[in-house]
């Protein structure tokens, strides 16, 4: 392991011991997954992908054209039951499940009078607990939640306590070039920007910070295929600039939309953790 990442998890394991940590069992042995856990995960949100109409997001400026007409939509009813599978994934989402069932029937029945169907509560993480549920990774090792950062602090946790067996393993974005299977993740809104590595997340582990995380999919020469939930009300496609060793550029070249704001990638150790 490379001296940066031992440190880092000596930090982070330090920070976790003094803050303590309720919401993840570290103490809980990590399960061994076969590379095809990790096959099978890409496979997952290749076909959410294809489903909701192969939706992208170019960062790189480097694609011509728009995407297919056609795609789908949050709030339309072609994409109830995707959002229904990905919602069931998360304990305790009942309500949100009730509600927007009830908002379903008026759009059915009465479309004019249809409330935005899906649209009161983000959905990104529920899209991405459904796909490592439906690709077989233990919550012990990845948490079913409807935010984002408590996947990440879940994960950091994990990493720190089991760093040679746990399922995913923190790089910073300028350490690692992400691999299909990896996941990528980055704070939003008003904490666009907070954290530059993962150790910055470390220090404030269990507080509520606005973030996205995407599932890599793909990668080739300068460009990393990522797919991420509730992406322009949609399951999209982002194709992310990258160098020629594969690792992520802070930004965006001129004139394509602003590159993320990624503070860690998380390694899928689907096949190699020992």
């Amino acid at each position: 392991m490379r001296n940066h990442v031992r440190a880092f998890l000596a930090a982070a394991s330090l920070t976790l011991l003094l803050a303590g940590c309720a919401v993840v069992p570290v103490e809980e042995e990590p399960v061994p997954y076969p590379a095809s856990a990790r096959d099978r995960l890409v496979r997952i949100v290749l076909a959410e992908w294809e489903e909701w109409g192969r939706q992208f997001t170019d960062h790189t400026g480097s694609v011509t054209g728009a995407p297919a007409a056609g795609g789908r939509s949050e709030d339309m009813v072609e994409a109830f039951p995707a959002l229904v599978a990905y919602w069931s994934a998360v304990p305790g989402s009942e309500a949100t499940i009730a509600r927007n069932r009830a908002g379903l029937r008026v759009a059915v029945t009465d479309p004019p009078n249809a409330p935005l169907l899906w649209a009161e509560v983000p959905w990104s993480a529920a899209f991405l607990s459904y796909a490592l549920r439906a690709a077989g990774y233990d919550a012990v090792d990845v948490p079913s939640a409807p935010a984002h950062w408590i996947v990440v602090d879940h994960l950091l946790a994990r990493a720190a306590r089991w760093p040679g067996r746990a399922a995913f393993l923190p790089w910073p974005p300028d350490a690692y070039a992400p691999a299909p299977g990896d996941i990528l993740c980055a704070t939003r809104a008003e904490a666009r920007g907070r954290y530059i590595g993962p150790a910055d997340r470390s220090a404030e582990q269990g507080r509520a910070v606005p973030m996205h995380c995407d599932i890599v999919a793909g990668r080739r020469e300068g460009v990393v295929e990522a797919i991420g939930g509730n992406l322009g009300d949609a399951v999209r496609m982002s194709l992310l600039p990258a160098d020629p060793a594969g690792r992520l550029f802070e930004s965006a070249p001129p004139g394509v939309p602003e590159m993320p704001a990624w503070f860690v990638v998380f390694e899928n150790r689907a096949g190699a953790a020992r």
